[in-house]
């Protein structure tokens, strides 16, 4: 009985840690070690090791007209990327390649928060 309540209670602050953290934090956690979230400096985009956000989110809106099309494109992308889905150009793929699948990184639920995040940012 005690072991049940204290994982009950484990389990309830990391429900209420996790609707605390804003969709911003999430997406810097997961996303801005290689995708530019923050403040862009000549540096930050002369050493970034993937697009920008705001670029990926720009290429998304024009490829998916509908929102949701976009969110549901952006979260399938990164636990299944591949060329073929890429929606840059040649130029862009040649410098970045291939993003890394995201599956064992990020959840479902944490990309759709994220990807309506960004998607509604800009």
């Amino acid at each position: 009985m005690k072991k049940r309540l204290v994982l009950s209670a484990l389990f309830l602050s990391l429900v209420v840690q996790l609707q605390a953290q804003t969709a911003e934090e999430l997406a810097e956690m997961k996303c801005g070690a290689c995708h530019l979230m923050g403040q862009i400096t000549k540096e930050k985009l002369k050493n970034m090791s993937a697009p920008p956000y705001w670029a990926i989110a720009k290429k998304i809106k024009t490829a998916y007209k509908e929102r949701e099309d976009g969110v549901n494109f952006l979260i399938e992308y990164s636990l299944n990327p591949s060329e073929d889905k890429m929606l840059f150009p040649k130029e862009t793929k040649k410098r970045f390649g291939v993003m890394p699948s995201q599956k064992d990184m990020v959840s479902r639920e944490e990309l759709e928060i994220i990807s309506t995040y960004i998607l509604g940012k800009n």
